[in-house]
């Protein structure tokens, strides 16, 4: 027993296969949909989580906080050595 699979478009409830030179003229089939309807967001939740997003500095005050807290640790964990 051997196996097709072909690509095939669902419209209003019709199979068009993409290339229907590869089927038998006669035979029976089973068809797995594979595709899911795409899902809409919920704008409510989106625009809730976008309201509470941080508004971020730019890169040099960035950078320049995040060797403060390095240089923080270091001064900790070694003391003034």
């Amino acid at each position: 027993m051997s196996y097709l699979t072909l690509e095939a478009e669902i419209d209003h409830g019709r199979i068009t296969v993409a290339e229907p030179e590869k089927l038998p003229t006669a035979g029976r089939a089973l068809l797995t949909v594979l595709d899911s309807p795409v899902p809409t967001p919920d704008w409510d939740k989106v625009m809730g989580l976008l309201g509470a997003a941080q508004v971020k500095l730019d890169g040099q005050t960035v950078e320049r906080e995040a060797r403060a807290e390095w240089d923080e640790r270091e001064r900790a964990q070694w003391g003034n050595r």
